[in-house]
């Protein structure tokens, strides 16, 4: 998902959705993100909700709203149910007063593991 705030009106609200899970488990939400702006100024708020069982949004289970510069950073975050309920995760971007900037995520994943023990994680082998 990304937004040019120059674009939209002052608190209009981009949102993605990802696919209702349904699994009884914890899973990591593994993604990256991107607030930036010409001036450095904030460009608005990035939201991740949660809707259980089709209900309606709940409030942010994360949020930035600070300038990160030009660089991409990632954000990991566990998101746990129980049988027999569902939940949808919702990325939800939401314009400030900025006049010009980009709020961004890329590089979605939904890990059927909790966070940090990811199976890319492994012991450093010196060869030579």
């Amino acid at each position: 998902m990304f937004v040019d705030v120059s674009q939209y009106d002052v608190g209009e609200k981009a949102r993605f959705q990802l696919p209702v899970m349904k699994e009884n488990d914890t899973h990591c939400i593994d993604f990256n993100y991107l607030l930036t702006s010409p001036d450095g100024s904030s460009p608005g708020t990035l939201n991740v909700l949660v809707k259980v069982n089709k209900g309606p949004l709940a409030n942010p289970i994360w949020n930035v709203t600070s300038y990160t510069g030009k660089d991409w950073l990632r954000a990991e975050l566990a998101v746990s149910t129980f049988w027999p309920n569902q939940y949808q995760v919702i990325f939800e971007a939401e314009v400030s007063d900025s006049k010009a900037g980009f709020i961004a995520i890329d590089d979605i994943q939904v890990l059927s593991y909790p966070c940090g023990e990811s199976s890319a994680r492994r012991q450093l082998v010196v060869v030579g």
